[in-house]
């Protein structure tokens, strides 16, 4: 890792607060502009991740919430299928229940999440992020071969040409902009992440949106492993030492982009539960007045965890659902939390989805229920 990199991460958090106070104030005028010149109407759009397990339920129900809400994309964080085993939804779907063997497994699984979790999205654009079970007999080059329509969507192909990143090859993060908000999606979903070349992208995104005319006054990052340090750090990047320190750089310069007077929300999964604030943590209190606002969303279908220690109160698990952000016209945006009940899961599941089988993931697919 580059040493300027870290530098400038431990700069920024050793900032004085009257200093970051300075920064945001002196930016408020250019974010003032930019909020004044945003739409008037508010618009919505969707977010969960880790559909493994019983996603092939979970996410048409989502899907048909997504499309009556009229949100305008639905962005999913990772984790698309189990991958080291069968899902329980995909052989109760095959005839007569059979089971199948890895092998006849592994040839299906990606096939079936679009066949059975994004086709039911329709026209609704669908942006995907790579999560750590889409590693598993799987290469980084596998995964940009297979779902490189995902990342070759208009709006990317847009953003990289007015990035001047065109010619360059197609990764598996990237960004899009729409009214005035940055939507960053990163790849952490091996232990070599993050990459010098992905922060080297990311440092140049940040930059691009933090100069005055860029027109940005929001940014909304997403990705399947928490940063370090949060309420799910037993469970996210604090896992391995690249992600610790990667990790940490990636918030400070978030931090510094919020400082700045931009509107910043960070999203993740990998963890099976939705949880608020989950940067309210002793590490990232004591070192600034305030923490970023962060969310994890790891509801879409995948064996669902126990709350962690520290968990903010309005935490949830057993649950399945996904958030949808409301964004206003001053740039700032609402999320809230929207859950799938197993009604809307058998109003919504393909024909050969059995009943008997939706109850079971509705209702076992869970470490509590382990524990019956």
């Amino acid at each position: 890792m580059g040493r300027s990199l870290a530098r400038y991460a431990e700069c920024v958090l050793k900032t004085t607060p009257s200093l970051l106070l300075i920064l945001a104030l002196s930016a408020a005028f250019e974010a003032g502009i930019a909020a004044a010149q945003a739409s008037g109407s508010a618009w919505s759009f969707a977010v969960s991740g880790d559909s493994r397990n019983c996603g092939d339920f979970v996410m048409p129900a989502i899907a048909a919430k997504v499309k009556a809400e009229k949100d305008v994309f639905y962005w999913h964080l990772g984790d698309f299928r189990w991958m080291s085993q069968p899902d329980q939804d995909l052989e109760a779907m095959q005839p007569g229940g059979t089971k199948l063997t890895r092998s006849q497994y592994l040839p299906l699984a990606w096939d079936d999440f679009l066949t059975h979790q994004i086709a039911s999205f329709g026209s609704t654009p669908v942006f995907l992020g790579r999560g750590n079970h889409e590693t598993v007999d799987r290469s980084r080059e596998d995964y940009i071969a297979r779902f490189r329509g995902f990342l070759t969507r208009p709006e990317i192909v847009a953003q990289r040409q007015a990035d001047g990143d065109g010619n360059l090859p197609v990764e598996t993060w990237y960004h899009w902009t729409r009214n005035g908000i940055d939507f960053i999606t990163l790849d952490n979903a091996s232990h070599d992440e993050f990459t010098e070349a992905q922060l080297k992208w990311l440092r140049s995104v940040l930059d691009r949106d933090l100069k005055p005319d860029s027109g940005i006054h929001t940014i909304v990052t997403g990705m399947h492993e928490a940063l370090p340090h949060s309420t799910s750090s037993n469970h996210a990047m604090d896992d391995w030492d690249a992600g610790l320190h990667t990790g940490e750089i990636v918030y400070t310069w978030l931090f510094a982009a919020e400082a700045a007077g931009k509107h910043v929300y960070y999203l993740a999964s990998h963890s099976h539960y939705f949880s608020p604030n989950i940067f309210n943590t002793p590490y990232w209190k004591q070192r600034s007045s305030h923490v970023l606002p962060g969310w994890i969303i790891g509801a879409a279908g995948a064996h669902r965890y126990k709350l962690p220690k520290g968990a903010d109160k309005a935490s949830l698990t057993d649950i399945y659902g996904y958030l949808r952000g409301t964004v206003h016209a001053d740039g700032t945006i609402e999320f809230a939390l929207r859950q799938i009940s197993e009604d809307d899961m058998k109003q919504a599941k393909w024909p050969n989805a059995p009943l008997d089988a939706i109850h079971e993931c509705f209702v076992d697919n869970s470490d509590s229920a382990d524990w019956k």
